[in-house]
């Protein structure tokens, strides 16, 4: 069940579907599937571009920079009137980043001679000395987060476009992404300064570092052509659609509650990290970001002692809130031995069992792309046949296509594939970056039902709820 509710440009969905029937336990473990559709309010479909502030890194060897500075006029000339922008690319005398534009400032105001001037000016991009690689990564972010602590603006963003060339190979990627040492070390000075995508360009990056980048910094990997400037338009275009920088995923739970988990799984699939209130422990808000008018699903996962709890009677364990839609979390504890089907007709589990297939369907696909480099065959061809499997049971097409490119489909409904003598890395990077980058997954329109307040404490309530989450009394 769930409610509707406004918040400034955008307008909220919220249900969640739950296994209503459980068995009781001391540390009974819950899952449920939230659901949050956003719909766009108001007079305009694009936030103005005077509240984005955006910086345009240009991450290339030598080699690409006369290409690469070409399509990076075309992506300037393309900008809106009134956006923040500068341009990085190069390096300087010391090896940081070099500011290629603004010429006299840190920042430039996007008008029809400012872009020209801008575009003009990508032709400045100066090589490394000593032809030494590019900047790495961490001085790329380290510049943006100076530049951005300058233009407090609403929508800061980062568009990283890399070939890979100006990683620290001294700076490793773990099984997470994210380097032990310089990289990991700046995402998190980063985190809640400004929001970052990635383009890839050529074929010789390493996807790891990449998506640390956009995992850390909630934004997107994408492959893109040489000619790069649609993609920066498309990007700049999406950031004009964002009309809440950053909004909470807010939980209230009962005091039989012991823990609260929260994993984003589409658009991507993320573990998102809890914080605490010191004057409610009950309360835990997960922050969320770059809101924009679409449908997000996660996974809610709470932990609850439910030994003196009643038996048979239906009860809200927690409540969700996006923006100010409100969303009851209601089960009901079954005495040993009922039967408690997990895909029980209207009990949310056929939902819960959709989801969790697509996450085993990713998680497998992960490891099969791992186990292709170095070449691990056995491996790959186990992991990547249950990707295939799992794909043709939830119908995602975008899985069969990827593996098809680094393996042959022998039994899509069997999970059969076959690795071949060599594999082609550009599409196995490529499939990484698009597995992590997330997709949708289709799931049927839930009908919300609408909370009612505790006519006790004025706490809402989802409808059917015998008892209050708040004051316990009798709603």
């Amino acid at each position: 069940m769930g409610a509707t509710a406004p918040t400034p440009g955008l307008e909220f969905t919220v249900s969640l579907d739950v296994r209503r029937d459980q068995q009781p336990h001391h540390d009974a473990r819950i899952d449920a599937l939230l659901r949050v559709e956003a719909v766009g309010i108001g007079p305009r479909d694009e936030v103005p571009a005077v509240e984005l502030a955006v910086v345009i890194a240009l991450d290339v060897a030598a080699a690409r920079r006369e290409a690469a500075a070409a399509a990076l006029a075309a992506a300037l000339r393309a900008l809106p009137d009134g956006v923040s922008f500068t341009v990085l690319g190069g390096a300087d005398a010391s090896g940081e980043p070099a500011l290629c534009y603004p010429l006299r400032s840190r920042w430039a105001l996007a008008d029809t001679m400012e872009k020209r001037r801008a575009a003009f000016s990508a032709g400045r991009i100066a090589p490394a000395a000593g032809d030494r690689p590019p900047p790495g990564y961490p001085a790329w972010l380290a510049a943006a987060r100076t530049l951005f602590a300058e233009r407090p603006l609403p929508v800061r963003h980062l568009l990283l476009i890399t070939d890979g060339s100006g990683r620290d190979p001294a700076d490793p990627t773990g099984p997470g992404g994210a380097g032990t040492g310089a990289l990991r070390t700046e995402l998190t000075s980063c985190e809640g300064a400004f929001t970052a995508d990635v383009l890839a360009v050529g074929g010789g990056w390493d996807p790891a570092p990449l998506l640390a980048v956009v995992e850390s910094l909630h934004g997107t990997a994408e492959p893109a052509p040489d000619r790069f400037g649609p993609a920066v338009t498309g990007a700049v275009r999406r950031l004009r659609r964002v009309r809440s920088p950053e909004l909470p995923v807010v939980v209230w739970a009962r005091g039989a509650v012991r823990a609260v988990e929260l994993t984003e799984i589409a658009p991507r699939e993320q573990r998102l990290e809890p914080e605490f209130r010191e004057d409610d422990p009950r309360l835990t808000e997960f922050p969320t970001y770059q809101w924009e008018p679409g449908d997000r699903n996660y996974r809610l996962t709470v932990h609850a002692d439910a030994s003196a709890d009643p038996l048979g009677v239906l009860l809200q364990l927690a409540t969700v809130r996006v923006g100010d839609a409100v969303a009851a979390l209601l089960v009901r504890w079954q005495p040993p031995g009922v039967a408690v089907g997990a895909a029980a007709a209207g009990s949310g589990g056929h939902l819960l069992q959709t989801v969790n297939a697509a996450t085993r369907m990713r998680t497998a696909l992960i490891r099969g792309y791992a186990a292709l480099d170095p070449l691990i065959r056995d491996e790959a061809e186990r992991q990547l046949g249950l990707a295939v499997r799992l794909a043709t049971e939830i119908d995602a097409a975008w899985v069969l296509q990827d593996v098809g490119k680094v393996a042959d489909i022998v039994d899509r409904a069997g999970g059969v594939v076959r690795v071949g003598p060599t594999v082609d890395h550009v599409n196995l990077r490529v499939g990484r970056l698009k597995t992590a980058s997330g997709h949708p997954l289709k799931l049927p329109v839930h009908a919300a039902g609408k909370p009612v307040p505790c006519p006790h404490c004025g706490h809402l309530a989802g409808p059917g709820a015998p008892y209050c989450i708040s004051c316990g009394k009798s709603l």
